[in-house]
This record gives structure tokens, sequence and C-alpha cells, in this order.
């Protein structure tokens, strides 16, 4: 079966794309099935922008099935937008997010000061810069250096982390030699002073 909805990310938020269909009870299934998996990737707040060509009503059941995962109808933050304290703007700024929709090959370099997203493998020889979180939808098994403005509560989270070389602010660490691909999704983080690997949260 098709997929009658997908997610595609744009400018530090997520736009859900429907195809011409009839039937929204099918469209809101897909998303209750998606929601769960992708919101693996997603932070806490993370904006999505729904079509425009949805009822008020469809609206609202989408928007309280993205709620259910931590995730926020960008027309609504806009409306129900004040002003936000230095605390408030730090996670808002957490949020914002590069999507790079496709798998990175060696010799490609991604840098961002934010987060990255990037949808598909990061290759040997390929190298991912982040200032924030870096989250690969695939296997790392490149150059992954997340927080490389001194951010040591930054993450890198794959699907599988093969990587030749992770790099948390300052700290340096590879996935061992000959380590079985893991069967869940992991996340390298800074604890007690070294990188860690571990399953995600």
């Amino acid at each position: 079966m098709a997929d009658d909805m997908v997610f595609k990310g744009a400018g530090g938020e997520f736009q859900l794309i429907l195809n011409d269909v009839t039937n929204f009870d099918v469209v809101l299934e897909q998303l209750r099935i998606k929601l769960p998996l992708a919101s693996e990737f997603f932070c806490c707040g993370t904006t999505v922008r729904l079509p425009a060509k949805l009822t008020a009503e469809q609206r609202t059941k989408i928007t309280e099935l993205l709620a259910e995962h931590g995730l926020v109808n960008a027309d609504d933050d806009q409306v129900n937008s004040q002003p936000l304290d230095e605390h408030e703007r730090h996670e808002r700024h957490e949020t914002k997010a590069l999507i790079v929709s496709k798998t990175l090959r060696s010799g490609q370099k991604v840098t961002y000061e934010g987060s990255v997203v990037v949808v598909g493998d990061v290759n040997p020889g390929a190298e991912v810069i982040a200032g924030e979180d870096i989250i690969i939808l695939g296997s790392c098994r490149g150059v992954a250096h997340a927080g490389v403005a001194g951010n040591v509560s930054a993450t890198i989270t794959a699907n599988k982390i093969i990587a030749t070389q992770l790099r948390i602010a300052g700290l340096i660490a590879r996935a061992p030699d000959g380590m079985d691909k893991p069967a869940y999704v992991e996340t390298a983080r800074i604890k007690d002073g070294i990188v860690i690997i571990e399953p995600a949260n």
C-alpha cells in the first residue's frame, strides 16, 4: 500500500505532505503507525506544518495526535506565541535542525550551527559537524562531530553507530572494531568525562 502521507524537512521544521486521498481515516491510521517510529528522531517541541487543504476538524485530530508524541502544529505555535524568557528561547533554539534528505558519501561534508538530521546513511569518508545534536536515520560509518562549539550535552543518534570517529564537544571516540551491528537505535553522549554509546531512550 502506498503511503498517503509523508514527512518532509524544511527550514528547521517538518511539513506533513498528503497525497490526494478521499479517506481521511486512512491518513490518520498511517500517522498513528509512523509517529511512534519517527518521534525517536524528533526533538520534543518540533513543529510540523499541516497542509492548508485540511478542514478544521481534520486539523484538530492531527494536532491532537502530534501532541501525543511531543510535536506541535506550526500554526498553533505561531498563534499562541508569547514573549519567551531566556530559558525558553534556548529550548526553542534546540529544536531547529538542518534536514539532509540523502545518504552522505565519501568526500561529502555537512556543517550546521544547530542540529543536523540525515535521512539516510553517513558512509565512510563523509563528515557531519553540528553545533547541537546529530540524528542519522540510517548507519553512521563516517565522522560525526556534535556540540562542535563545546556543547557537552550534545548527542549523536543513529540506527547503527559504526563510525570511524565520533566527537562530542572536545572528546573523541570511535566504534570498536569487529562490533556486531546492533538491532536497536543507539545514542553516543558524554558521561563521566568520556563518550559512551548506549541504547537510545
